[in-house]
């Protein structure tokens, strides 16, 4: 048994030695801080937060209302007539359903705008990484937070090289 442990830890080993020597160039990018970083990627983020505040502003309106009638039932719980204290529940119940409502249905706009704000960013971005590669024979560029690593070299993090070549090529309006 001993023997065979053995014999399976050298293969091992003449495989992790034999493996850097034989690995192809392998590069990393960061897509979702490259896209971020890149100075059509800032617009985009910027164009979303002008369209993100007002919807914001109406999901905080709808939680302040909330706010507000469970403050007045307060108030009434020990003065109010049995019907008012109702009738304010029921206007609670409401209030919370339509804040509910908005901040789901902003919640999804937002998901959705993101998608739709930073998708043509996001291909640009694979295309200046893609004709990196190729132009600096590189075997594969992968997505770095997509991989579980434990370590990557500072070299193989093209991230920052990749913003840099994106900004050249797709330069802010």
């Amino acid at each position: 048994m001993m023997r065979r442990l053995i014999g399976i830890l050298v293969v091992v080993l003449m495989i992790v030695a034999v493996g850097p020597a034989s690995a192809g160039k392998i590069g990393f990018v960061d897509a979702e801080r490259a896209v971020m970083q890149v100075q059509e990627g800032q617009a985009k983020v910027k164009q979303l937060e002008a369209w993100a505040e007002p919807q914001q502003q109406k999901v905080e309106a709808a939680a302040a209302r909330v706010a507000e009638i469970r403050q007045e039932i307060n108030r009434q719980r020990s003065v109010g007539s049995p019907e008012t204290l109702d009738r304010l529940g029921r206007n609670e119940l409401d209030a919370r359903r339509l804040f509910e409502d908005a901040k789901r249905n902003f919640e999804r706009d937002l998901s959705t705008k993101q998608d739709e704000f930073f998708a043509e960013v996001a291909v640009k971005v694979g295309r200046v990484a893609s004709d990196y590669g190729k132009a600096n024979g590189y075997d594969a560029i992968m997505v770095l937070k997509a991989q579980p690593i434990i370590y990557i070299s500072d070299e193989a993090n093209l991230t920052d090289l990749v913003i840099k070549l994106y900004n050249q090529r797709f330069p802010a309006k």
